[in-house]
Formats: structure tokens, C-alpha cells, sequence
């Protein structure tokens, strides 16, 4: 396995050939398991002009016999957003999610997990849905708790997976870019038991931010009704219309915030356009968290050093450029940070904190210095990072209260 593996919620993702990656479940399949899941390719073949849908390449099998999936290199995900998208932007999401479930519908596929880990960017930032199809769920299945918040009622309680299903889950996604939260809020120190009733039957707040237009705010709401039957099926056509009537977005020179991701940005050539319905999305490349964004950061909040693991390659440039976090200051409630670089560049404040799954990423744009509310008692890492239009590049990370950081 590469060292640069990612695990998700139920099977780990390596580097594979050229510009692909190879997502590993851990068993085999059996033969009728098999031909389920070539039937659903094949159906999705019919889709095969749709962009917004990251299409497998191969279905195959390490020597060992666990099953791979081929797939497209996605750098960054919608799973580590923690702030809202501007409006346009998060249309832009919503809108390539609704357009990739209504074609896979239309071809009798259904998704079955659309959360904001399957919702990746290409390296345009134009946004595209991952991990298409029922069988493989069935036959891995995943901890029940992961992705609660996102998931459908009926899916918790009996794991039905189908086109309602599917509206749910872009209804969540949608309600994550709008507001930077899952449709229903973590609540510290609850347990999973009350977790799960509090989803199961606490409807979703609706989205009062002033700047969302009130027919956007609605259509959440709808898509995420616990009544599947109330969930609309034309959404993509409404996001569209929406998007249509959505102000133009900024031009920027300079991305307006960082981007966390697993390794250095590296040259590649312009991908083939070959869709007909063409959108800008710099804007909302610039805003998203990396593809295994929780791996990356929680990796270093570790208890024991690993002498063993192998330097992460930097960022070739004529100027190597530095970022240098200051140890940080503890304060109990709040740590104090600065940093120093230089370069000039948009900076983002990661931090794992120990016990939580998912980092925080606190965007700081031009600033060097950032006080970072904390929980008494608890272990942190916290590491800088840094893009302009060369690269991204990080600092070593700094801890507190005895955590150690893998370097």
C-alpha cells in the first residue's frame, strides 16, 4: 500500500497509475455480487456525457482477492468545509449534484450516499459526484453512525437507498455549502443513542441567512423533509434556474482562501471539456477541503512518534518558500498563533483536536496571527498552510498540552 492512503468509511483510497486512484474495499465479491455491480456500471455508461458524474474505469481485484475501483484523481472534497460558500458558489455545487443524480436516475442508478465526501472537484473546481451505486454499500457496509447528520431517516432505520434517498442527501450537501454545518448541529458530549433519535425525528432548521434567496432556502427545506414523498424530483431544473438568476461571481487574481490537501499541487495539463453546459468554477476550488482532508490532519495528532514515516515532498520553486508557526501560546479557553513566511500568500489554520474525527480548518487569508478558541483538558496540533498561484505549501505543526504531531 502507498504511504499516502486515505481511509474512508469503508475502504482506504491509494495513489494509482498516471492521474487515477484506487479505491480498496476489503473483501471479495462473489460472482452474483459481481455481475450486480458491472450491471450498474454498464447503466451508468448511459450517462457516460454527463460531467458531473465521476465515472469508474475498472472494477478489478488486488492478488489477494479484496476488490479496487479505478477512478479519476479528485484532489479536494466537500467533506472538510467548516464556512459557508457564497451563494453562487454553493448553487454551483448543488446544481452539479442535482444534474449527476438526475441522469443516474434516469438511468435506474441509484447513488445511495450522497454526502459532501462524494462530492469532489475535478482540478478545474468543477464540482462532480463520486461513488455511484447500491451494491457495493450492501456488501461493505459502513459504521452507521459515519455521516449521520447527512444521512436519510429511512436509511438509519432500515437502510432503504433509492432516488428520495438521493434527494435527502443533496438537500444536506446543499444545506453544508449554504450555512458551513450539517442539517442537524453536533452536540458535544452526546451520546449515540441520543444522537440517532435526535436525527431520526428533530427536523432540520431552515436556513435564515439573509444573503440565500428565499425560493433556495425552501427547496432545501423540501429536499430535506423526512416525508420522502414530499422530496421534489425537479431540483435540478429549479438550481438551475437559481443559478441562472445568481448574481456573476468576483473575478479574483489571487484565490480568496487556502485549500487543505494531502500532498503538494503539482503542474497538470488542462483536462478535455467535452460537456456542453459550461460553468465557471474557480471560485469554489479555492473554498473546499482536500479529498482526505480528516486523514491528513488527524494523521499527525498522534500518541507516538513515527520515525519511520517518509518526509513529505515539497513544492519545487526557484525560492523555497517557508512557513514558520511559533509555538503556540495556551491560553486554556484560546491559543494564540503567529506565524511567519516568506512569501505572500492566503493562509488556513488547521487544527486536530483529540477525540474529534474531522479537523478544523479556520481560513485566515492575509493575516499572520489568529486566536483560536480550544477545550480545556483536551491535546491539539495545529500546522499553517499557505497557497498562491505556485502551490500550497505547510508548516511544521505545533502542539499543545503533549499531543505529538507527526512531522
Amino acid at each position: 500500500m502507498s504511504s499516502a492512503s486515505c481511509h474512508g468509511p469503508a475502504a482506504i483510497i491509494v495513489a494509482g497509475p498516471d492521474d487515477t486512484v484506487l479505491k480498496v474495499y476489503p473483501g471479495s465479491l462473489d460472482r452474483r455480487t459481481r455481475a450486480a455491480v458491472d450491471r450498474e456500471q454498464a447503466a451508468l455508461s448511459a450517462a457516460a456525457h454527463v460531467r458531473a458524474i465521476l465515472r469508474v474505469e475498472e472494477v478489478g481485484a488486488l492478488p489477494d482477492g479484496r476488490t479496487t475501483l479505478l477512478m479519476p484523481r479528485c484532489e479536494r472534497s466537500l467533506a472538510g468545509l467548516t464556512e459557508p460558500l457564497p451563494v453562487r458558489d454553493a448553487l454551483l455545487v448543488g446544481e452539479a449534484v442535482a444534474r449527476a443524480l438526475a441522469a443516474a436516475h434516469a438511468a435506474g442508478v441509484v447513488h445511495g450516499s450522497v454526502t459532501p465526501g462524494n462530492v469532489l472537484l475535478r482540478h478545474t473546481g468543477e464540482p462532480v459526484l463520486a461513488d455511484f451505486g447500491v451494491t457495493l454499500r450492501r456488501r461493505f457496509p459502513r459504521d452507521p453512525l459515519h455521516d449521520l447528520e447527512f444521512v436519510a431517516p429511512e436509511t438509519v432505520r432500515d437502510q432503504t437507498m433509492d432516488e428520495r434517498t438521493d434527494r435527502y442527501g443533496l438537500g444536506a450537501v446543499l444545506h453544508l455549502a449554504l450555512t458551513g454545518e450539517s442539517p442537524h448541529r453536533a452536540v458535544v458530549g452526546e451520546q449515540p443513542a441520543e444522537r440517532l433519535h435526535r436525527v431520526l425525528t428533530e427536523p432540520v432548521p431552515r436556513i435564515t441567512r439573509p444573503d440565500v434567496p428565499g425560493d433556495l432556502a425552501a427547496l432545501v427545506a423540501e429536499l430535506l423533509n423526512k416525508d420522502p414523498e414530499q422530496r421534489p424530483a425537479d431540483a435540478e431544473v429549479k438550481l438551475g434556474r437559481l443559478l441562472d438568476a445568481a448574481p456573476p461571481a468576483i473575478p479574483l487574481d489571487l484565490p480568496a482562501e487556502p485549500i487543505l490537501v494531502l500532498e503538494p499541487s503539482r503542474a497538470e495539463a488542462p483536462p478535455r471539456e467535452t460537456a456542453s453546459r459550461k460553468r465557471t468554477y474557480g471560485v469554489v476550488a479555492v473554498v473546499l477541503a482536500g479529498v482526505c482532508a480528516a486523514v491528513a490532519v488527524l494523521w499527525f495528532l498522534t500518541t507516538t512518534n513515527d520515525d519511520d514515516a517518509a518526509p513529505r515532498p515539497q513544492v519545487p520553486t526557484a525560492t523555497p518558500v517557508a512557513i514558520t508557526l511559533s509555538p503556540p501560546v495556551d491560553r486554556e479557553t484560546h491559543v494564540e498563533l503567529s506565524w511567519t513566511s516568506n512569501a505572500v500568500l492566503d493562509y488556513a489554520i488547521v487544527l486536530a483536536e483529540e477525540g474529534r474525527r474531522e479537523p478544523q480548518v479556520i481560513m485566515v487569508q492575509r493575516s499572520n496571527q489568529r486566536r483560536v478558541e480550544v477545550r480545556p483538558g483536551l491535546r491539539y496540533c495545529f500546522l499553517v498552510q499557505g497557497m498562491n498561484p505556485q502551490g500550497t505549501y505547510e508548516s511544521r505543526p505545533q502542539p499543545i498540552r503533549g499531543a505529538v504531531c507527526a512531522p
